[in-house]
């Protein structure tokens, strides 16, 4: 039976996916509602869309019963002939951030070296809602509010998409039921050592209460909105960057790029040393350097300097 979910999944991947005959996805999974929703779903679209499903899964040995979940997960896949990719990394030896990359650039490989175009993972509307609140908090910036999108271009030849981000917890947990699945259930979701747990727990329902509004439909929008000013500034971005490097040496020109409005100034020195010294620059570090810049003072991060050539008008990197 085809349900309203099965037609929104549709809806979503025809809308991310192009015509092509080759759409082999590796669903990024773990135990929960989320992931099995997905895997469900995919599992019965595959024929209609012609897809080719693998799963990958990292156990993070973080909680006691990690393993038992890794079994699970493996007795529900061997019922439905796909492959499977299981990885064991403790993830108590990682920072938040380290560990993040890490699963990403397993994703990344395994994706690469087993024929996949696409990896699919299980983000909803509720992730996307939490991580935006969890970043307004944190002082992100306009990309770090709207970091879960629809779709993120890895390579040429390989995609990140996210097709389950207009679906509802309500009608996830709907479908676990309507179907049965035997989801497992992560007890450190309701630990509120974790600040996305009090988001989620606290403050929304918080909002919802207090305030009488769907904060997931009004937050959403907002998301929406800011997605398209933020795309907007990434794309001047390159073409300004394209505009004032250097044709040869690992340089801008500084009299072009003060020409530009400060929020472009500040994304294209990051653009800048991302590309040349892998240095991912906070907003704040990028305005203590495109200040000091101003006044003529050497910088240096690191063991890295930033010299202000008067004469030339040109920022390098030596």
């Amino acid at each position: 039976m085809c349900t309203f979910l099965h037609q929104k999944l549709i809806h979503n991947l025809c809308s991310i996916l192009d015509k092509t005959s080759n759409r082999s996805i590796l669903l990024a999974l773990s135990s929960g509602q989320d992931s099995l929703c997905l895997l469900k779903l995919t599992l019965d679209l595959r024929r209609q869309l012609n897809l080719k499903i693998g799963v990958i899964h990292i156990d993070h040995q973080c909680r006691s019963d990690s393993t038992h979940n890794t079994k699970h997960l493996l007795n529900i896949i061997q019922n439905v002939n796909i492959e499977s990719y299981i990885y064991q990394i403790k993830s108590q030896n990682f920072s938040e951030k380290a560990f993040r990359e890490l699963r990403y650039e397993l994703f990344l490989k395994t994706a690469l070296n087993n024929g996949y175009n696409i990896i699919a993972t299980a983000h909803t509307l509720s992730d996307r809602i939490e991580t935006c609140l969890f970043n307004m908090i944190k002082g992100g910036s306009l990309d770090n509010i709207n970091s879960l999108i629809p779709i993120r271009h890895l390579s040429i030849n390989l995609r990140l998409i996210r097709p389950m981000l207009n679906f509802e917890r309500s009608e996830i947990t709907w479908l676990c039921r309507h179907y049965y699945l035997p989801t497992w259930f992560d007890y450190t979701n309701i630990n509120y050592n974790y600040s996305r747990n009090r988001i989620r727990h606290e403050i929304i329902p918080y909002i919802k209460q207090y305030y009488k509004t769907n904060i997931e439909k009004s937050l959403s929008e907002f998301v929406d909105n800011i997605s398209y000013d933020s795309e907007y500034l990434r794309q001047n971005t390159v073409k300004v960057y394209l505009k004032v490097r250097h044709p040869e040496l690992i340089a801008i020109n500084y009299h072009l790029i003060s020409t530009e409005h400060t929020s472009l100034q500040r994304r294209v020195l990051q653009l800048f040393l991302a590309q040349h010294l892998n240095i991912n620059l906070s907003n704040k570090v990028s305005r203590d350097i495109l200040t000091s810049i101003k006044i003529k003072k050497t910088i240096n991060m690191k063991h890295v300097s930033i010299d202000f050539c008067n004469k030339l008008k040109w920022i390098y990197i030596y």
